[in-house]
């Protein structure tokens, strides 16, 4: 959701003159069971320049069965708050069904307003009946039957917003390692690279903790898998937490409206098994 307002400027260029390092290669993400423990829930506010506009909640289901495949499910609600509330109408869904044997993305849905209306947009991906670049993606605005919208992926692996970051909680590569994927977030997919920067000590509401912090780079895709039309390249940074739990804390982003953060306000480790030790 916030990686989707970052900052709109151009990337600086560094003098030619100045020495550059080799930039790490592109590194994937493991084939494991996600790191998530049924009933886990996660909470987060939504900040531009300190005034508080939406919250956040992501909570881990008990597992189930989809396609005939073992499944965790991960839902995610974005809610506008206070003054917010009068100018934005957010008040959006977002559930992944994830394989608990690879962490990959079976099936991606959502419910959610369209821009600045009472429209309800419904998109449903099924990551598990992809066939070669292409991904099943169907749409449909209110009660009007859902229409097929194909997706073309670029990459061997695409993956959704939720299920990309729990993916993202057992990334702990060499400070340098980039990583490169697609991910569906809401409609649309987009292009990420993603840069780990290594840890630093990070100050939330719960405390602080050591985090592993990343840098992110995004821009949306057309459905044919190419770069949007008008779509600038964005920046964010995410933290995770350094400890067993590997928590997501903290998304932050530049805009053209100020600097604006998502941080964690709560955290709940859940009462099952956790999938992943």
């Amino acid at each position: 959701m916030l990686a989707a307002c970052g900052s709109t400027a151009p990337i600086a260029t560094p003098p030619t003159t100045a020495p550059t390092a080799s930039p790490a290669k592109p590194a994937g993400l493991v084939v494991a069971p996600p790191l998530v423990t049924p009933g886990e829930h996660m909470a987060y506010t939504l900040q531009l320049q300190g005034v508080e506009l939406a919250t956040l909640d992501a909570a881990v289901g008990e597992p189930t069965t989809l396609g005939g495949k073992p499944a965790i499910v991960v839902q995610s609600h974005a809610k506008a708050v206070g003054l917010a509330k009068m100018v934005a109408n957010i008040d959006d869904t977002f559930t992944s069904w994830i394989d608990v044997a690879t962490g990959r993305p079976l099936r991606w849905s959502t419910d959610e307003f369209a821009t600045k209306t009472s429209d309800k947009e419904r998109t449903d991906v099924d990551f598990s009946k992809r066939a070669g670049v292409r991904l099943p993606v169907t749409f449909h605005l209110n009660d009007a039957p859902p229409q097929p919208e194909p997706q073309r992926a670029s990459l061997p692996e695409t993956w959704d917003f939720n299920s990309f970051l729990m993916a993202l909680r057992t990334w702990d590569p060499p400070t340098g390692t980039v990583l490169v994927v697609e991910v569906m977030r809401s409609r649309f997919m987009w292009h990420v690279e993603l840069t780990m920067r290594g840890k630093s000590k990070l100050t939330t509401a719960l405390g602080t903790v050591m985090a592993r912090q990343l840098e992110g780079h995004t821009y949306k895709l057309d459905r044919n898998g190419v770069r949007a039309p008008g779509s600038d390249e964005r920046t964010f940074t995410i933290w995770v937490s350094d400890d067993d739990g590997r928590v997501p804390l903290e998304v932050t982003a530049k805009t053209d409206y100020g600097d604006i953060a998502l941080g964690i306000s709560d955290y709940a480790p859940g009462a099952g098994h956790r999938l992943r030790d």
